[in-house]
């Protein structure tokens, strides 16, 4: 009994690390864009991107057990929740996205855009 039960939960263990393992944010380049950016960076990022593929992001990110959360809905009102996870974290974000899903490439490619931008360079509603 008990060498059943040891099977079944390295079987499960394994399970729950592929999951992981296949995570868009855990590959390059997206991961080392994670790493490097802020949390703000990354929630502005995560919010165009879910934009992008037609949700509407709400105004103000939760919080749960630490992690930044931005939730956003659709027209069919499904929703959907990506996880910003602190600093250092590894995977530093998840969520509802499937793995194959564009917001992972959009992420990456917004991440990127920010960091391309000059130093002191911000964006304001009032700007010329």
């Amino acid at each position: 009994m008990r060498y059943g039960l040891s099977i079944l939960l390295a079987v499960s263990l394994a399970s729950a690390c592929s999951l992981v393992a296949k995570s868009p944010a855990l590959s390059d380049p997206l991961h080392e864009r994670l790493a490097k950016a802020d949390t703000s960076t990354i929630e502005v990022a995560a919010k165009a991107c879910l934009t992008e593929e037609g949700w509407k992001p709400d105004d103000v990110a939760g919080d749960a057990e630490g992690a930044t959360v931005v939730s956003a809905k659709n027209d069919a009102k499904s929703h959907v929740s990506v996880y910003i996870q602190p600093s250092g974290m590894s995977p530093r974000v998840t969520g509802d996205p499937s793995y194959d899903d564009p917001f992972w490439l959009c992420l990456g490619r917004e991440l990127a855009r920010a960091k391309a931008a000059p130093a002191g360079a911000t964006s304001s509603a009032g700007a010329p």
